[in-house]
Parts: C-alpha cells; structure tokens; sequence
C-alpha cells in the first residue's frame, strides 16, 4: 500500500512539472571543451559522484544563485579537470560509456550553464526561478529502475 501511495505522489508531482522544468541539448563544442581541459570563466563549478571519477561535472552560470543539493562544489582548475579526463579517457571508455557535453536551458530557453556527463543527462530535472538554478542530481537508470517502478538509489 505504501508503494502504491509513493507512486501515486511521485506521479502526481512529474505531472505538475511538465512543461515547467528545463533541459538539456548535447553539443559537441562543449564536450571539446571538457575533454581539452578548458575551464571556463564565469561559471561555478560541481560534480556529482565520486571525487576520483565523478559522473557529472557541472558549471552553472555565475549570475544565477545555485541550490546545490548533493551537489559538490569545487574550484575547479586546469590541472583537476585534466585529471578527471585521463581518468574518463574517451579512447578507454567505449561507446556504453561515453562522456557527452551539454548545454543546460531553463524552461523559458535560457542559458543556465553547461554539464558533462555519462549518457544519463535525460534523467535529471532542471528548474529555474526568479533567479535561482535548481538541478537535481541524476539517476543512473540502470541502476535505479525496480520491478514496479520504484527506485533503489541515485549515483
């Protein structure tokens, strides 16, 4: 019963955000960018996942506050983030594992940031409000789907 009442609320509240939350448009200059470790000005910099290896990396524009959640914050600079990118190497990856840079919009169409990420970018919400930036962190789809639609864990 309990399962069913979750499911039910989890419904109810995706339903009340359709059309209202962000999104998420792959392009490739941005994964150039990571991959080359560029850091770029004007952004605030956090990552998702473990600190060695994380799963996403994130830059939110400096103009928006944002409400960090299980996000971490770092200062990134050239020499973490070409770290990280000898650790997630896209010649040791494969295609199953593939790093992607995307730009990341408000509902309304506007600029809020960039992110890099493992194939997971569409399992994630992005709301913006009066300023300020809310992004959740994503699930891992393969690991967070149960046999009734529940879910286990995010990364």
């Amino acid at each position: 019963m309990k399962t069913l009442f979750l499911l039910a609320v989890i419904l109810l509240l995706s339903s009340c955000q359709i059309g209202k939350t962000g999104n998420l448009k792959l392009n490739k200059e941005i994964t150039s960018n990571f991959e080359a470790c560029i850091v770029l000005p004007g952004y605030d910099y956090y990552y998702n996942g473990p600190e060695a290896q994380p799963n996403v990396i994130l830059a939110v524009k400096k103009e928006f506050t944002f409400e960090k959640g299980l996000w971490k914050p770092i200062a990134l600079d050239q020499k973490q983030l070409c770290s990280w990118m000898r650790i997630i190497d896209p010649d040791l990856r494969g295609i199953r594992n593939q790093y992607d840079g995307y730009v990341i919009y408000s509902a309304e169409g506007k600029e809020l940031g960039l992110w890099y990420s493992i194939n997971w970018a569409d399992w994630t919400t992005i709301k913006e409000e009066n300023g300020t930036v809310t992004i959740y962190t994503p699930m891992n789809p393969q690991k967070s789907r149960r046999p009734f639609g529940g879910i286990d864990s995010t990364f």
